[in-house]
């Protein structure tokens, strides 16, 4: 078994600032992920359309500018959304720049995403097959996407957590259908999200799991668990369990002092992290954007937050369903009213 760490800090801390960061702020935190030795780091997202954001790419000639000439054992990541990029935007995978391509999908367009996967791979990438919201498949549903995944032979597959809404029995349930399924040559990736308070013991518990039956794996983190919402797992804390556990040699003073120069001075403007708002999200499986909107245009109590949000069908608040609007919220507002009647 081999376990890797795959860090998200700038792209899905991204989320935060408008997918913006200043170059200091990017080269200054690949340069501390890369001397400590952190196996992935992801550069920002892959777009269609392109807005002159620091961390939106049409393809991988605009990541080179952060690519740093000392790489250590770190490979690059490029990230996009099946539905916000298109296969004929892609280069040919060059190794001057990022070298693994994380691909995320909603599950009614898992055969689409599929395809585009499939044409990432003969470009040279090393592919993540990244579908969201893994507790919102059927296990025959599973069954199906990785018989299709072991058709293409990615890199990896992942096991994403895109609502926060995960248990340890969820993943141990999920992880096992995975395991005997998947191809034991592809790795099974863990992207959780912190709603429920569990991302660093989801990951500690993958790990453990993999050691079991011997799957490589890679567990998705982040500094300081920067991310949207309540955030993901925290990369500091995964290696020192991996360090203390598993005796492997990350440089964890290397990311303490990355995180005291650029994430912490964040915090005065930015938030992230388990709340009241975030645990609602992940306790119903609903798509951050909800909350932030209810938070935003009216003044529900966590109460009737969580009310809401409860008596709305489950593709309408997770905001993936086929057909449905993701900017669409009079359903809010219809059941915030009606639910006060």
């Amino acid at each position: 078994m081999s376990v890797q760490i795959s860090d998200c800090t700038i792209r899905d801390g991204g989320y935060l600032t408008g997918k913006n960061f200043s170059d200091q702020f990017i080269s200054g935190v690949i340069d501390g992920l890369v001397k400590a030795g952190i196996d992935y780091v992801e550069t920002g997202f892959l777009q269609t359309q392109v807005n002159g954001e620091a961390l939106v790419y049409h393809n991988s000639r605009d990541v080179r500018k952060y690519i740093p000439a000392f790489k250590g054992q770190t490979e690059f990541v490029g990230f996009c959304d099946n539905s916000r990029y298109a296969i004929d935007d892609l280069d040919n995978c060059d190794g001057k720049s990022f070298e693994s391509l994380r691909i995320s999908f909603a599950k009614h367009e898992w055969r689409e995403a599929l395809g585009f996967c499939a044409m990432a791979k003969e470009k040279g990438y090393h592919v993540f097959v990244q579908p969201m919201d893994a507790p919102g498949y059927t296990d025959k549903e599973r069954e199906e996407l990785i018989a299709a995944a072991n058709e293409i032979q990615p890199e990896a597959f992942a096991i994403v957590d895109t609502f926060g809404a995960m248990h340890l029995d969820d993943l141990s349930r999920i992880f096992r259908q995975v395991d005997r399924l998947l191809d034991k040559k592809i790795k099974i990736g863990l992207h959780s999200h912190n709603n429920l308070h569990l991302s660093c013991a989801l990951a500690e518990q993958l790990i453990t799991m993999a050691e079991e039956t011997d799957r490589n794996v890679a567990v998705d983190g982040a500094l300081f668990g920067m991310g949207r919402g309540a955030g993901n797992a925290c990369t500091e804390t995964i290696v020192d369990f991996l360090n203390t556990r598993y005796g492997r040699n990350y440089d964890l003073g290397v990311l303490l002092e990355t995180i005291e120069n650029y994430i912490i001075p964040l915090r005065q403007n930015v938030h992230w992290g388990y709340d009241m708002p975030m645990f609602i999200c992940g306790s119903e499986g609903a798509h951050v954007d909800n909350v932030y909107y209810l938070q935003k245009n009216t003044d529900c109590t966590y109460k009737e937050m969580f009310e809401v949000l409860h008596s709305m069908d489950s593709d309408k608040r997770k905001r993936y369903g086929s057909g449905y609007s993701k900017t669409d919220f009079t359903i809010l507002q219809s059941a915030l009213e009606e639910y006060r009647k």
